[in-house]
């Protein structure tokens, strides 16, 4: 039976809190000073009076793959349900294909991730075929063990549902960061399979071996053990077996096309069968690069280029217990590896994004938003050809996380060289997830549901309030100039130098890539604390974050009811809440610090008839 859903709600059954909640109807664009990204050099923006724009659909539950289908409609994965969806790119209505039950979602990397789509699918040969990535859990919910699996389904056209699902790999590396999973159908009718090295020697997994850089033995390949897979591009038979002409690494056969990578989100074959790939950096040296078979691309030994600029290798995992991360200088007990001493062979990206100096005031700005990284989330090449986007010609399009926007990343004719520095199109207060480029020249956007952004409009340079969470926004060319688009011909970047003059901001949201990592505060919200004061500081923040849901008096048709809320009466259950969501209410804890949590938690349990003390931010820091 045919499911149909033109639309679902953000809202939550526990809070209904949502992010950047009620600006859905339409793209939340305005006019005005914007303070835009802050970019270490000026980045040039297209012309976007020839797009005119609209929102296509809302209420996805974090989209984090397209692909356009035989079918001329939009397929999409959502990471945080589990459901394939097909979305209709005139209409906007929504049709779920499957709901994957054994699909495990953690605080924001884990889920359903690639999407691959068989290139004779809907053509009546018998491959009716949709290939999907994904994290399953072998532990318990109090201690998850997570793994990846990719697994095959087929499309029934008489029930237009999505059945069979067979496995085809599984116990592949993943954690609850990078997981990269992106899944790629190659020309050669190979799939191709990014893992990240799951966030290892960072944050929270700071003290975990990182293996980007490790191969396979040939042991290990013969039992089945995947564990060395992170931080490769994996190359795959449509069985999921390892392919003949794979490259034999260091005299291993194995399913690894490609090592040393950090967090390649982005993963996609061009027309002139060159397979690009982008990845995130540390907080420098997002990169666009070309895989090769056998590549080494130097993670975590080398970040970007071996330059010596800014980026230093510290293997924690090897370093005594009792040596603090936080030491100043490092005891020569914990190994360190400049980017000059690394002398294997490695293949230097296409462009980096950004490379700066060692004097760059790494986190000093507005937090990792401001730090000389755009943060690509996938990629597309794209050919304009006689009829396409002329502006656009020969590009890799790369929508990114923390600047809402769509770079445009020129290359040579022969698509291996990047050609000058990207322009900046299509700038929205969103997280842009991944694009396509449809029928009529029309550009797809998935946004993401919830996290941090850099803020176009106000004062501010960054912010967890997002206009258009869990879309799709849709972006139509008009090569004459008549789009009338509202997106503002706003600078795309502040430079330092421009930020500095600003004056820096104390809001500094934490990196949605690891939410543990620095959330807690310098300012401490004890118990004894004076309720109306933290309350007053906590109302703005609700005004912003959740009244649109809640209602400015807590109460509200569409998410559960605040005013004379009993529940709220426990401290423990509204820190968990704030942090880590409930039902279709996103993970605040990724997004606020624990001081800001807790200034909402106060004041929504002391208003609107409730008085319930404090919530402290030693809760919060409990409940993370």
């Amino acid at each position: 039976m045919t499911h149909t859903r033109p639309h679902r709600r953000n809202s939550a059954t526990a809070f209904g809190l949502t992010s950047g909640g009620g600006l859905l109807a339409a793209l939340a664009l305005t006019a005005g000073a914007a303070t835009a990204q802050v970019t270490p050099t000026a980045i040039a923006q297209g012309d976007n009076g020839l797009f005119s724009e609209r929102v296509l659909t809302t209420g996805l539950s974090n989209p984090w793959a397209m692909r356009w289908g035989p079918d001329d409609m939009i397929w999409v994965t959502e990471r945080t349900s589990g459901e394939i969806t097909r979305v209709d790119p005139v209409t906007g209505a929504q049709q779920v294909l499957a709901q994957i039950d054994d699909v495990y979602t953690g605080p924001q990397h884990e889920g359903l991730l690639g999407l691959a789509l068989h290139p004779e699918l809907l053509q009546d040969t018998g491959n009716d075929y949709v290939y999907v990535g994904y994290t399953v859990n072998y532990g318990t919910a109090d201690a998850p063990e997570p793994h990846a699996r990719i697994v095959r389904m087929t499309y029934d056209a008489a029930t237009q549902q999505l059945t069979d699902p067979t496995v085809l790999i599984d116990g592949l590396p993943a954690g609850d960061d990078h997981n990269a999973g992106r899944v790629v159908f190659g020309p050669d009718d190979k799939l191709y399979y990014a893992i990240g090295e799951q966030g290892h020697n960072f944050g929270r997994n700071l003290r975990k071996a990182n293996l980007a850089l490790v191969l396979p033995s040939a042991e290990e390949v013969a039992a089945g053990d995947w564990r060395t897979y992170s931080g490769k591009v994996l190359r795959l038979n449509l069985d999921g077996t390892i392919p003949d002409d794979n490259p034999e690494i260091e005299g291993v056969r194995s399913h690894v096309f490609s090592y040393g990578h950090r967090n390649p989100q982005g993963l996609a074959f061009g027309e002139n069968g060159v397979l690009y790939e982008a990845e995130h950096g540390p907080a420098t040296d997002d990169e666009l690069n070309v895989i090769t078979a056998g590549g080494n691309y130097g993670w975590p030994r080398v970040a970007g280029r071996i330059d010596g600029e800014n980026y230093l290798y510290v293997d924690w995992s090897s370093a005594p217990a009792d040596v603090s991360e936080n030491a100043d200088p490092l005891p020569d007990s914990v190994p360190q590896y400049p980017e000059e001493a690394y002398e294997a062979e490695m293949v230097p990206p296409l462009a980096t994004y950004f490379t700066v100096d060692d004097d760059y005031p790494i986190g000093e700005i507005c937090g990792y938003i401001c730090d000389p990284t755009i943060a690509p989330a996938s990629l597309l090449p794209y050919v304009a050809g006689a009829d396409g986007i002329a502006e656009w010609g020969n590009a890799i399009l790369l929508p990114t996380l923390k600047h809402g926007t769509l770079y445009v990343q020129g290359l040579s004719d022969d698509g291996l060289q990047a050609d000058g520095d990207p322009v900046a199109w299509l700038s929205t207060q969103n997280r842009y997830r991944d694009v396509v480029v449809g029928l009529e020249n029309r550009v797809f956007i998935a946004t993401d549901a919830f996290g941090s952004a850099a803020q176009k409009f106000g004062d501010g340079l960054n912010t967890s309030v997002l206009h258009n969470p869990g879309s799709i926004l849709l972006f139509t060319y008009d090569a004459a100039g008549g789009g009338g688009s509202d997106v503002g011909q706003t600078p795309a970047g502040l430079t330092v130098d421009e930020a500095r003059a600003t004056g820096t901001t104390g809001d500094m949201p934490q990196e949605f890539e690891d939410p543990n990592t620095g959330n807690a505060t310098a300012e401490a919200i004890a118990a004894d604390a004076d309720v109306a004061a933290v309350a007053s500081a906590g109302a703005p923040i609700y005004a912003q974050t959740c009244a649109t849901c809640h209602g400015p008096a807590g109460r509200s048709d569409g998410a559960a009811q605040l005013a004379d809320n009993l529940k709220l009466a426990d401290e423990a259950y509204v820190a968990t809440t704030l942090v880590h969501g409930f039902g279709y209410m996103p993970a605040f804890g990724s997004q606020l610090s624990d001081a800001e949590i807790a200034h909402i938690g106060t004041y929504i349990r002391n208003s609107w008839g409730n008085d319930h003390g404090v919530v402290t931010t030693d809760a919060v820091a409990a409940a993370r």
